[in-house]
Parts: structure tokens; sequence; C-alpha cells
């Protein structure tokens, strides 16, 4: 059980406290729907929502503290009912009491930002370590400038690892989540086109993922991806700031404490061959794509950095797995199969996906389902044309592409001169979906891409799916 005592809490988030009634706290609650029995409620407020709204209801759950910046929220009732502690700021209270229980606890931080790959690097991480370290780790993307203070808050104090995924859309926010993490291990996956809308050019993007190298304790680990131009750099550039700080690096081609390439793909599995700390292997992991690759690297590469023997490193690798909405394979009642990645998209990830397809071997045929990429800002109509080129190159049979920049992909399409058939619509066409997945027979393959807002999951559902479930 997670408990904080009210004198930790007041010291560490500089509160004033109004009330005083129960002194001891079993970790934190945010929802009110539930109960709170004797947890911390910390009243954050953001654009769209504002939890002081909701004091009273948290009382009636349990809570055993309130911490609010808005006083005027306060009644005379609540006073006389729960501890009370009044900060300048709910959320930088919040990231202050994360950085203080981080101290606090022995284990292991590891922090993995980068444009594509975080959280399946994290998930890759979290089952290799797993094996034979005690290990928590965030679920889902939760890598935000609450999310990871409220992951590093919910780590067990017996857990050996803790492993936190770190994103970012502007800069200075990886700075902020490095200094309230600490990572012992740092990682950045790799830097591409994600949220060029916030930045206007890759240098831009790389500048702020640097962030996680530049504003992690000296002390850390810091993992390289030698494969990456930006990454690169970055080695070079940390080495200069901290010299004192261990180094590993992981690279499909270069000479690196992790090598791994790619034997064989299929809709199942991934056979990956190469050296772990300079020992050789070959094992068969249940994922797809070649582009997870890199994430099983950084999973392996990080082992090492948790003092994970190589041959544990090896033994473990095939226990990796992708989660909701990411690469994930589905058997439909037709006999047909479906890649679904629908959790997020771009550019990078959408031509990587469409480049497995020609690896993959099928008996019937292959059609892609895309749906609009966003956070492109004004670069979207180029980049949706240079991806729907990319498409356009593939070996698919068909390709229907919905969003606000339908037109622009058809076009690269066609300047690619595809011979498959192309459906395009501004908006999710129901008929359309019910068409398509209606004629997907035994044999056949459906890849399914876009951004999480587009709700991809619709076709699949079409598609009467054997085991599949909309929640994350």
């Amino acid at each position: 059980m997670i408990s904080f005592s009210l004198d930790f809490v007041l010291a560490s988030v500089k509160g004033k406290l109004l009330s005083r009634h129960q002194e001891i706290f079993e970790g934190l609650g945010s929802d009110t729907r539930k109960p709170l029995n004797h947890q911390l409620f910390i009243a954050l407020k953001g654009d769209a929502f504002d939890a002081h709204q909701f004091l009273a209801a948290a009382t009636q759950q349990g809570a055993g503290a309130l911490v609010i910046h808005d006083e005027s929220k306060i009644t005379t009732e609540l006073l006389e009912r729960v501890t009370i502690i009044k900060v300048e700021n709910t959320l930088t209270a919040l990231q202050s009491l994360a950085r203080a229980y981080r101290r606090k606890n022995i284990g292991k931080i590891v922090g993995i930002a980068g444009s594509n790959g975080k959280t399946t690097s994290k998930e890759f991480c979290a089952a290799l370590l797993g094996a034979t370290r005690t290990i928590h780790y965030s679920k889902g993307s939760f890598n935000n400038h609450w999310g990871v203070p409220l992951t590093l808050l919910a780590q067990p104090e017996d857990a050996q690892i803790a492993v936190v995924e770190m994103g970012m859309n502007h800069a200075g926010e990886l700075a902020l989540l490095a200094e309230v993490a600490e990572p012992d291990i740092c990682v950045c996956t790799y830097v591409g086109v994600e949220h060029i809308e916030h930045f206007g050019s890759l240098e831009k993007i790389a500048e702020a993922e640097e962030e996680i190298y530049l504003h992690s304790p000296p002390q850390a680990v810091r993992i390289f991806n030698l494969d990456n131009l930006y990454t690169r750099e970055m080695k070079a550039h940390s080495q200069n700031k901290f010299p004192q700080s261990m180094t590993l690096t992981f690279s499909e081609t270069a000479k690196a404490d992790v090598n791994l390439h790619i034997k064989e793909v299929t809709m199942e599995s991934l056979t990956v061959a190469g050296q772990i700390g300079g020992i050789s292997g070959l094992v068969s992991v249940p994922v797809f794509g070649k582009h997870n690759i890199t994430n099983l690297m950084v999973a392996a590469t990080v082992g090492l950095a948790c003092e994970l023997s190589p041959q544990q490193i090896w033994n473990a690798l095939p226990l990796c797995r992708t989660t909701w909405g990411r690469n994930q394979l589905i058997a439909t009642d037709s006999g047909a199969q479906i890649l679904f990645d629908g959790y997020n998209s771009n550019p990078d990830s959408m031509k990587a996906l469409v480049e497995n397809m020609s690896l993959v071997k099928t008996s019937g045929k292959k059609v892609g389902i895309f749906a609009e990429m966003r956070e492109l800002g004004d670069l979207a109509p180029q980049l949706h044309q240079e991806t729907g080129e990319a498409v356009g190159h593939s070996p698919l049979d068909l390709v229907w592409f919905y969003g606000a920049h339908a037109e622009d992909f058809a076009r690269g399409l066609r300047r690619a001169h595809f011979r498959g058939e192309i459906i395009i619509h501004v908006d999710f066409d129901s008929a359309t979906s019910k068409k398509i997945a209606g004629e997907l027979r035994a044999g056949d393959i459906a890849i399914v891409k876009g951004s999480r807002g587009m709700a991809l999951e619709r076709f699949v559902l079409d598609s009467k799916p054997l085991d599949f479930t909309t929640k994350v």
C-alpha cells in the first residue's frame, strides 16, 4: 500500500494547512465516481475541467485530504470534515509531490521519449524487465505533465524499476518531466515528424526531444539510437556535457552495445538475430513490423542498463507484445486478418507500416484503410500527399482514405501510378466501411491506420472481429 503522511505532503508541496483531520493518506485518487477511501485528492484544473467543482463529491467518496488552489470553493462543511491543503497551483503541487516521492524510493527510473515508439518501447521494456525484476509502468500513453507525476506517485515502494513514458508537443515539456522524474536511465527512441505542427521543422523537434538527455541527472545512463541522424548528434552533445555519464548504444548496422536485425517478417512474428552485450542470439518475437526492431533494441539496451545479463535479455525478448491499437493483429469470422494500428499516426509510422506489407506473403488481397494524420499544421497537405505517394508504391489492392486531406492523399497515390482501387471521403462513411469489411475473405489482410481521433475501430467492428474490444 502506498501511503503519504500529512507532514510529507505539506513539505513536498509547500502547502498551507486549512484544516486537519486525517494525517495518513493511502495513495492518490482522481475519479469521484469511485471510492476514494483515505486517498489524497488533488484538484487539478485543465482547459476543459476543474476538479475544484467536485470537492464535495470527493469528500463523500471518503477522500482523506483535498489539495486545492481555489479557496473560494471551500465551504465550512468541508473544513469540518476533511483535511484541506492550500497551494499556489495544484498541477505544480502534483509535480513537486511526485519528485519528492521519487527521491524517497530506491527503485530505478527509466525515462523514454521520442517521436515514434515511446509507448511500444515502454511496453517491451516492462515485459523484458518484468521477467526478472519487480517493475512498475504506466498503462496506455500516460505521458504528459500530469500523467508522468501520477505514474511516479503510483509506484509501489517495493518496485525495483519504474518505466516511465515521457511525451511532449512543445519545447520545455521534456525538460520539466525529466526534472520531475530524475531518471536513472534515459533514451530517445527516434526523431521524426510527430507534432511538427507545433515546431515547424525536424531540427526543432530534435531540440525538444534532446531535453530528456540535457535535464536528466548528470549520473544517469544515457542510451542512444545510432540509426537516427538526430539521436547520433545528441550522443555527441551529451558526451561533451556529461563526460562522466555512462553511455549505451543500439543499432541495426553500426557497432553498438546492442545490434539486432530481422531475419524474417510474418503477420504473427519477427525473427530477430544479432548480439546483445557481445552475446549472439536468435529469437522469434510475437509482434508485427520491421519498425519494431528499434523498440526491441530500446528494451534490450535498457535491460543492459538495468544490469540484466545478455542471456537474460535474449530469454525475455519473446515476452514482448504490442498493445491495443498498435500493430494489433485481429482475426475475423471471415478468416481475414486485420492489422489495427489506430492509436496514433504520422507520416513516418504510416510509411513504415506499408513498407512492411511488401514483406508479408498472403494468398488473398491486401487492403489499406487509412485516415487523417493529425497535428501536421501547415505541412498537412504536403505530408499527406507524400505519404499517399509512398502508399501508392505498396502492394495494396485497394486503398480507402477518409479525412480532411483525402484529396491530397489521393493525389499522392495517383502520382505513384497506384494500380489498385482508390476510395476517398472527407468523413467516415459507414456504408463504405461495411462494404469493404463484408468483402474480406480468408487469406485477405487489411491494414488499418490513422490518428486516434479518427476512430478507425469502427472499421474493425464492421469486419466482425473474433476477439476485440474498443476499450483502451
